[in-house]
């Protein structure tokens, strides 16, 4: 009885994906979510057929990105994986992925299965299924009418992996990550950055992990690389970054990233410390399982960004780069790596407050967005969109951007269009969650049909704010 409820839970998914994609959806949650009312158990029977190893990614920012590379790398080696690439990072989202894998029976192998997962979602998935490791990324403060304060975040995912067998893969340079070995006993691994070109001696960000997490006195930093992460000790109890396995040295970004990690020469097309971060995570791991050098060299160089992560695309003559944007940590990092790019180029905000969001989106004003009146950026305009575009508009002015270069466009398509229509070789677009895949089809469409110069049809739906007063 319960394998024909596990085929029939199969078949419905499967379905439910097929009907889903057709009518031009993702096909990635509600799947897994009729499926497992069949059969509740369908998760943890599909990952028994693994043979190898299961990673789980999880942490604020960057595990989309990291899982991606992660399975970039496994893919040049060869190997078999099932993975949630979509982003679709709730049980409900896994599962799906691992019903588009499997065969009507649900016995197909695979030698890994790589699972990026929303941090709340951490204990959960454990009940389901035994990973070997469970790489952490960050801990930002992020989206707080949901997950509540930091503090409960992260003593859920310590709450869920203590006692069980798993290894940690941590970012030594966030004090909120790095201390997870002595509130768990688990055996872990650690990597981040040495001093770079990058680093500022005080910080202008918003900082999460400012006291230390053992005796509560504040942190003193020699050097940030960006929010909370850099080099710390505790004048109290001596608390300070762990010993690094996997080190990363000689970051250059112009805008590409080049660096070192131990001794393997890296260049990707990505942008952004936080993505040479996300990049030596992903290597971090790989090495750990034993993939050969040249393998890993060779898949960060061909992975291309993708799925709202620096995702770049064509259209006419210009460049579009499509960002998501999340929290305040998030884009200031996106604003960043913008300023990196010394191309004249015009932004694009798209701002949404529902549920996946958040609601609250006050996190625009924790956010470092006067960088972008900073001289010499070559920002050129400010087109505001989504439901809090009036909101958005507002910030960027009071940033000390010039009003007269900000304008509101609630419709997302002709934003973007005249985002693309301003003088530049590129145009940024930022997104928060529930827009991006909304801009991302409006990208894709354009890309394949529709030249850059093109005037979008506005008629009495462009709303223009000067923000003169």
């Amino acid at each position: 009885m319960k394998r024909i409820r596990l085929i029939i839970a199969i078949l419905i998914g499967k379905m439910a994906i097929y009907l889903s994609r057709a009518l031009g959806n993702q096909g990635t949650d509600f799947p897994g979510r009729i499926a497992r009312r069949v059969a509740p158990w369908i998760l943890a029977e599909l990952a028994q057929n693994i043979s190898e190893e299961i990673f789980i990614i999880t942490g604020t920012n960057g595990k989309t990105t990291t899982t991606n590379m992660i399975a970039r790398i496994i893919e040049e080696k060869g190997y078999s994986f099932i993975h949630n690439q979509a982003g679709a990072n709730m049980i409900t989202g896994i599962t799906t992925a691992f019903i588009e894998k499997t065969d009507i029976l649900g016995r197909r192998a695979f030698d890994y299965a790589l699972l990026e997962t929303d941090e709340a979602n951490v204990p959960l998935l454990l009940k389901e299924v035994h990973p070997r490791v469970v790489l952490i990324t960050n801990f930002f403060r992020d989206q707080l009418d949901r997950y509540g304060e930091l503090d409960y975040t992260i003593n859920l995912i310590k709450d869920a992996v203590r006692y069980t067998d798993v290894e940690l893969v941590l970012n030594a340079d966030d004090p909120l990550v790095a201390h997870f070995q002595n509130d768990t006993g688990l055996h872990c691994w650690y990597y981040g950055f040495e001093a770079t070109g990058y680093d500022r001696l005080v910080s202008e960000e918003s900082r999460e992990g400012r006291f230390c997490v053992f005796c509560g006195q504040e942190l003193v930093y020699k050097r940030y690389h960006y929010a909370q992460l850099g080099k710390y000790q505790c004048p109290g109890c001596n608390n300070c970054n762990p010993r690094r396995n996997f080190t990363g040295y000689g970051l250059q970004m112009d805008p590409q990233i080049h660096f070192m990690v131990n001794d393997i020469e890296l260049t990707s097309p990505y942008q952004g410390f936080y993505n040479a971060y996300n990049i030596l995570a992903a290597v971090s791991l790989a090495k750990l399982v034993g993939i050969e050098d040249n393998t890993i060299r060779n898949a960060i160089a061909a992975y291309q960004p993708e799925a709202g992560r620096m995702e770049r695309f064509s259209i006419g003559q210009k460049t579009a780069v499509l960002v998501l944007v999340k929290n305040p940590t998030g884009l200031n990092q996106a604003l960043e790596a913008i300023n990196n790019d010394p191309a004249e180029k015009a932004l694009f905000f798209a701002l949404n407050d529902n549920a996946a969001d958040g609601r609250d989106i006050s996190w625009i004003w924790d956010a470092d967005v006067e960088i972008t009146a900073r001289p010499g950026t070559r920002i050129k305009a400010v087109i505001c969109s989504g439901q809090r575009s009036g909101d958005a508009a507002v910030r960027f002015k009071y940033a000390g951007f010039d009003p007269r270069n900000i304008s509101i466009e609630s419709e997302l398509e002709p934003g973007i269009l005249r985002a693309l229509e301003m003088s530049g070789e590129t145009s940024y677009i930022l997104s928060t969650y529930t827009v991006l895949f909304s801009c991302r089809k409006i990208l894709l469409r354009l890309h394949k049909n529709r030249p850059a110069g093109e005037q979008a049809e506005n008629k009495d739906r462009r709303g223009e704010l000067w923000l003169n007063s």
